[in-house]
């Protein structure tokens, strides 16, 4: 009796083992891990800005200043490229004076080259706002401005003095005027990836 008792209870430990034999033999499988590296080389996203210019010292109504901005991809990425400028005047003693004169003519013209835009969003597109030209890697724009004129009516702005005998006139500047103002001209250019450009801008 006590011997078929031990025999029962081999029995059990042997299926158990064989249980936990077929169990963990379950868990066992083939596996294979592979890298593959994929390389991406971005490309070269760069530009250069020329401007040709010499900042008159004596500029007087009627006068053309040349002035020339372009902009040449020296990348390898096509981009877009626009502009837009800022104006200012001021006078001797450091107010701000009207861009316009009284018949509403600019005092500093500006002379816009063929090949840019203006939009109502104030910029000037090289190309149309609709229709970009892209500015592939080695290609120059043509010239955003090529010059700038004085107002050929600009006037200056005197004060008079009369000598004690009445035999002498002097007229003065009064630092009130466009004679012996400063003009200045800002332009900000900005370029983008052509193919986000229509989405971006």
């Amino acid at each position: 009796m006590n011997k078929e008792k031990t025999n029962k209870k081999k029995l059990v430990i042997v299926s158990g083992i064989s249980l936990l034999t077929v169990l963990g033999g379950t868990l066992a499988y083939f596996q294979t891990t592979s890298d593959i590296d994929n390389l991406f080389k971005t490309g070269i996203y760069q530009n250069k800005i020329e401007e040709k210019f010499t900042s008159p010292t004596n500029w007087t109504p009627g006068d053309r200043t040349d002035k020339e901005v372009k902009v040449t991809n020296t990348g390898n990425v096509d981009m877009a490229v626009r502009a837009s400028i800022t104006e200012s005047w001021k006078n001797a003693n450091g107010e701000e004076l009207p861009l316009v004169d009284q018949d509403n003519n600019r005092m500093a013209l500006i002379k816009f080259e063929s090949g840019w835009e203006a939009n109502e969003d104030g910029y000037y597109y090289y190309g149309t706002k609709s229709n970009l030209k892209i500015l592939g890697s080695g290609n120059t724009t043509t010239p955003f401005i090529t010059g700038v004129k004085f107002n050929e009516k600009a006037k200056a702005s005197l004060k008079e003095e009369v000598s004690e005998d009445g035999h002498t006139i002097t007229y003065s500047s009064d630092g009130t005027g466009y004679d012996n103002a400063t003009y200045k001209l800002t332009i900000k250019i900005e370029t983008i990836q052509y193919n986000q450009a229509s989405s971006t801008w």
